[in-house]
C-alpha cells in the first residue's frame, strides 16, 4: 500500500447508504469515486481528510472526521477499533448543521 492508504477497514452503515441514495446519481458517482481515493490515499489534498472538533451542539460522533467530496458535499466517518465506520453523507450546508456549524 501506497503511504497513508487506509490500512482500516471500511464499512458504510444502513444511515450513510439511505443517504447516499438520495443524493443526485452525479453526486453519488463522486461520491464513490472520493471513497476510491480515501483508499488509496487517505490524506490525499482533494479530500481534505479532517477531524471535527466535538462543540456539543453538533450530533456528530465523538472523534468523526470529514472528508470533501465536492466543495457542495461531505461524507463523514469515525474509527471503531480498526474499521472506519462511514455513517453521514450529504450537502455542505446539511453537513454545517449535523456537526453543530450554524
Amino acid at each position: 500500500m501506497s503511504m497513508g492508504s487506509s490500512r482500516q477497514q471500511n464499512c458504510r452503515t444502513k444511515g450513510y447508504r439511505v443517504q447516499l441514495e438520495k443524493l443526485p446519481k452525479t453526486i453519488r458517482r463522486i461520491v464513490d469515486a472520493q471513497f476510491e481515493q480515501f483508499l488509496k490515499y487517505m490524506y490525499h489534498p482533494s479530500l481534505n481528510n479532517e477531524s471535527i472538533e466535538d462543540n456539543k451542539r453538533g450530533r456528530h460522533r465523538n472523534g468523526s472526521r470529514s472528508v470533501r467530496i465536492t466543495l457542495r458535499y461531505r461524507a463523514l466517518y469515525v474509527v471503531d477499533g480498526d474499521m472506519n465506520v462511514w455513517y453521514w453523507v450529504g450537502s455542505h450546508e446539511d453537513y454545517n448543521d449535523f456537526i453543530g456549524k450554524t
